[in-house]
């Protein structure tokens, strides 16, 4: 199994290593068979998620956690271990979504070890604030329909955006845009 990570940061990092292990220990002994996990990875990039489990054709999983759960100070190792349990368990027989069986794995763990695994953790609930994206972007461009005054906001140049003379409002049909620049 490949487990990797940027090193330049480890120093500041929970133990990525010991959390994946406790883990899938703390999911077997209850039980529950995961499906083959071919790689854990740290994704420096994920802003909006905690976690992701990625089928690969071959029925072998890849698990990618968000680095800000191993930085950030305030969010305890049981809630990072919340969040690889979820991932974990959609390795599991039939639990790609979060219904059914997964449901009720995590139902399980939940009763056993007193965690709060469930579909969808807000920042709060791991003790922080909700992350919101640095590089959320500003909106650039405003479009009102001059018929039923409809407005659309765009935050980057699109079709739309170079060609909106040739697009009709989807509340009234009319052709007649105008564009602002926010």
């Amino acid at each position: 199994m490949k487990r990797l990570c940027s090193f330049a940061k480890i120093k500041a990092m929970k133990n990525f290593e010991k959390l994946i292990n406790e883990s899938l220990q703390e999911v077997t002994h209850v039980g529950i068979k995961p499906g083959v996990i071919t790689s854990f990875t740290i994704n420096n990039r994920a802003k909006t998620r905690w976690g992701l489990c990625k089928q690969n054709p071959d029925r072998t999983f890849e698990i990618q956690i968000a680095e800000k759960l191993l930085i950030d100070d305030r969010i305890s190792e049981k809630a990072c271990k919340e969040t690889i349990i979820h991932e974990i368990l959609h390795t599991c027989k039939g639990c790609m979504k979060h219904t059914g069986q997964w449901k009720y794995y995590a139902e399980v763990m939940n009763q056993v070890y007193g965690y709060n695994i469930k579909r969808v953790t807000t920042g709060t609930e791991k003790g922080v604030e909700d992350y919101k994206s640095q590089n959320s972007m500003a909106i650039k461009y405003i479009f009102t329909c001059e018929k039923c005054g409809a407005t659309i906001y765009r935050k980057r140049d699109s079709q739309f955006t170079k060609n909106y003379r040739k697009y009709g409002c989807a509340r009234c049909g009319a052709v007649a845009w105008k564009k602002e620049l926010a």
